[in-house]
């Protein structure tokens, strides 16, 4: 019923046995992109999860009533459109493969199910061949032949999958190696003892080639040598005798001209060798495509050839991977078709030796360093350093950097030169690298900073920084270390002097700041970083008012400065200090007092400060001065009777002041005011009455009471009452009796 291998059933070219190889160019690729899906075989991509495949006769598709489709171009690329983004590149590279060969997509399905059915434990099993979505009628016939088809192992399935890119790209020197290494006559393949027979024949007419070429180079007929080898590496683009004949005919000139058309250059790059075309007419646009070879010459052995990848469209290639120490040629081989078509642009010889790469340095105080890359293959380096009093000893080189120490103010020499081992075993250099270096001076360091705080400001002192210009700075990211060596550059500026105002003491800070002060010493375009200290000037206190309360006490108000946690009440008096601290909430709470005694006192408020190790700068502004409580009393002595009458009555004057007397005293007024009734009214001011006495402020002394007769004439009821007039009188406390016994009945 043609369901066996070896019926003459199917499209043209069907298989009459299983085949060896998928022969289709960009198979592995096909594969990453099946494996990236998870698909076990590209049948898994062809029809749905569950539906069975036919394959002995071309490749269907199971629907339902048992009818089958051919899966053909069209289909693959209605698939396509129904699987999703997923599988649609997959699809779509099987959709070109089956309108480029028809018989092709057949081919690969058997091959990969012959594998897998293969690789699998229960190879002769029809059930495995249903397992993986083959039809259960084909399945039997199918196990059948992959038992009897022959195994490849790893090697040779490497080759099966990559003999068809090598033919197509014109490799034919390397598909022959590929073809030896599979089964004589294609293991049963028809398809592939084809294609060993063509490759065969590419092989034998590329010999006739390069041996007519060679008769024709002894014979001296350079024009037919060439054409003969340009026929060899059309017909094998990888034959090496006849690129290695053609780079030999074709490379430059020992004088180093290269003659006219393109010119092929070679250079270092890091870790790279970058090779470049400089063409001639026509322009760079219209130039052919072209392939780029490596030559490495190989003491006592045959040159190497290796392919440089890169758009075979572009004039500059990138050789990522050169021989190091070893000596080597480029040749750019114009292409048509993917084919050698003309004799190759050849580079001049070059040692593959790089120089370091990213030479840097900088300087310090007598000081140089540097740092590099070194390409991966170097041994090592050999340095030079020369100044101007010669060459330079002692340098300490380390790996990719080095460091001088010890180096006078000039300008220097440094040349940095790769090693390598070369091929013999010998150690060969780089030509090396030169960089120019300029040994600046730089500033004496400051090695001390002091702060001397008087009268609201702060006096700097510092040791060290001869020579250099010391500047106090504040750095607003944070301060270097000190010792730092800095070079100015515009992106980061030094910070501009302390902009505090300068007062006779030194400088006074912002009240309010916190403030880290560093020494910076500068010379030219270097400085020194040096050390610092933190300055704190805590705000000031406004509004502050003291007032003498009762019982030996003092009443401080003042305006609670923001952003402060606690102020502090500093007492001076009788040549003694206290401080009293208060907290916002016990303030507002409970307000603040303070104990005195009656002599002068000074109260001078400040915010705590938030620091510990600060130098603290006070604020600037005095305390608030309160006088001495000096007070003058007074009292109405009643006279003496003599018999039924009462004497005249007298007034008791008595000062009261705690250290030295004021030279100017208030004067003492007693004013009388008559009523009727019993409860006259007090005076209110020293006008509302009469005065019936006055007492000059020089009368009194103090502790020393003066006594004055009351004035007779006044019809009682009245009732008396002193004042204090004139100058000084505001700061003096008159201390009063009781107001019933200043009435007169």
């Amino acid at each position: 019923m043609g369901l066996e291998f070896g019926h003459n059933l199917g499209l043209r070219r069907a298989l009459r046995g299983l085949p060896l190889s998928p022969l289709v160019p960009g198979y592995r690729h096909l594969v990453s992109q099946q494996q990236a899906l998870g698909l076990r075989h590209i049948g898994d991509a062809l029809v749905e999860r569950g539906r069975t495949l036919r394959v002995l006769d071309g490749v269907f598709e199971e629907h339902a009533g048992r009818r089958w489709h051919h899966i053909g171009a069209d289909r693959l690329h209605r698939t396509g459109l129904a699987r999703g983004e997923a599988y649609r590149p997959l699809l779509a590279r099987l959709e070109a493969v089956q309108l480029q060969d028809p018989a092709a997509l057949r081919r690969i399905l058997l091959y990969q199910l012959v594998e897998l059915l293969q690789a699998h434990p229960q190879d002769s099993e029809p059930r495995t061949a249903v397992s993986l979505g083959v039809c259960p009628t084909e399945a039997a016939a199918l196990v059948r032949a992959a038992v009897a088809c022959h195994r490849l192992d790893g090697e040779q399935r490497r080759a099966a999958e990559e003999l068809e890119d090598s033919w197509a790209s014109g490799k034919v020197r390397r598909a022959a190696r590929l073809a030896a290494l599979l089964p004589a006559e294609g293991g049963g393949d028809a398809l592939l003892r084809r294609r060993f027979a063509d490759i065969a024949a590419r092989v034998a007419e590329a010999d006739d080639a390069l041996d007519a070429a060679r008769e024709a180079e002894r014979s001296g007929d350079a024009r037919a040598a060439e054409d003969g080898f340009l026929r060899a590496a059309r017909l094998a683009s990888d034959c090496p005798r006849a690129r290695l004949a053609l780079v030999r005919l074709h490379r430059p000139a020992d004088d180093g001209s290269a003659g006219p058309g393109a010119v092929l250059t070679a250079r270092h790059a890091p870790e790279a060798v970058a090779v470049s075309l400089r063409p001639s007419p026509p322009a760079a646009d219209a130039a052919p495509d072209r392939r780029v070879v490596r030559l490495t010459r190989v003491p006592d052995g045959p040159t190497e050839i290796a392919e440089i990848a890169g758009d075979s469209s572009a004039v500059s290639w990138l050789d990522r991977d050169p021989p190091f120490g070893r000596q080597v040629r480029y040749a750019a081989f114009p292409l048509r078709d993917g084919r050698i078509d003309g004799p190759p642009v050849v580079s001049h010889v070059l040692l593959v030796a790089p120089d370091v790469s990213a030479l840097r340095s900088t300087t310090g105080p007598g000081r140089i360093d540097a740092a590099w890359a070194e390409p991966s293959e170097a041994l090592g380096v050999r340095v030079e350093l020369e100044g101007p009093d010669g060459p330079v000893d002692g340098i300490g080189v380390r790996t990719g950097a080095l460091t001088a120490t010890g180096l006078g103010v000039g300008t220097y020499a440094l040349r940095v030169h790769c090693r390598y081992r070369s091929p013999d075993g010998t150690v060969i250099e780089s030509a090396g690298t030169d960089h120019r270096i300029t040994v600046n001076p730089w500033p004496t360091p400051v090695h001390r900073l002091d702060a001397t705080v008087a009268q609201g400001a702060v006096r700097f002192s510092w040791s060290g920084g001869q020579g250099a210009d010391v500047r106090l700075v504040c750095w607003p990211d944070g301060p270097p270390e000190p010792g730092a060596e800095l070079t100015h550059a515009p992106e980061r500026p030094w910070p501009a002097p302390l902009p505090w105002k300068a007062v006779a003491d030194g400088l006074a800070p912002p009240p309010g700041s916190i403030t880290r002060v560093s020494a910076l010493s500068v010379l030219g375009p270097h400085a020194v970083a040096g050390p610092g200290l933190l300055v704190e000037c805590p705000p000031a206190v406004a509004g502050a008012r003291v007032e003498r309360a009762d019982g030996g006490r003092a009443r401080i108000t003042f305006d609670w400065p923001a952003a402060t946690g606690q102020v502090a009440a500093t007492v001076e008096q009788d040549g003694v200090s206290f401080v009293h601290r208060v907290t916002r909430s016990t303030y507002v709470r409970e307000g603040l007092y303070v104990d005195v005694t009656p002599s002068a006192f000074c109260v001078t408020l400040s915010a705590a400060p938030r620091t510990t190790d600060a130098a603290l700068v006070p604020p600037p502004g005095g305390g608030t001065r309160v006088p001495a409580d000096i007070s003058v009393s007074y009292r109405i002595v009643p006279g003496a009777r003599r018999a039924l009458r009462r004497g005249p009555s007298l007034l008791r004057v008595t000062l009261s002041c705690p250290g030295d007397v004021p030279a100017a005293l208030p004067e003492f007024v007693l004013v009388a005011r008559a009523g009727s009734g019993r409860a006259p009214i007090r005076p209110r001011t020293h006008t509302d009455g009469t005065t019936l006495l006055r007492l000059d402020g020089g009368a009194l002394r103090a502790g020393r009471p003066v006594e004055l007769p009351v004035p007779p004439g006044l019809r009682p009821p009245y009732a008396l009452r002193g004042f204090l007039l004139g100058d000084g009188a505001a700061g003096i406390r008159l201390d009063e009796p009781s107001p019933t016994t200043l009435v007169v009945r």
